[in-house]
């Protein structure tokens, strides 16, 4: 259960991390290379001051979508698709 629970936080923290660098200036999602984009000057100005999102300059997160809807995206549940319940199968206190 630990490695579930590691495994939920680590995703969780990938999405925060991903959806705070889009509501910065300048950077958006590139929904053909599943990754975040923005011109080189941007990205060299947002490092020298967030050195920890370097990574995402050249990361692919092709499920960046599908966190959106367990995570963060409350349009998306609205709907219906309480996703992050389903996905661990505790819908309605039990197994689906």
């Amino acid at each position: 259960m630990d490695v579930l629970k590691n495994r939920h936080k680590t995703l969780r923290n990938l999405y925060k991390a991903v959806k705070n660098l889009l509501n910065q200036k300048g950077f958006n999602w590139d929904s053909t290379r599943q990754m975040v984009i923005a011109e080189n000057k941007i990205w060299d100005e947002y490092i020298k001051v967030n050195p920890d999102v370097h990574p995402y300059r050249v990361k692919t997160i092709p499920y960046y979508d599908d966190l959106g809807i367990i995570y963060g995206d409350n349009s998306a549940r609205k709907k219906g698709n309480d996703a992050s319940l389903i996905l661990l199968g505790l819908k309605f206190g039990g197994p689906l």
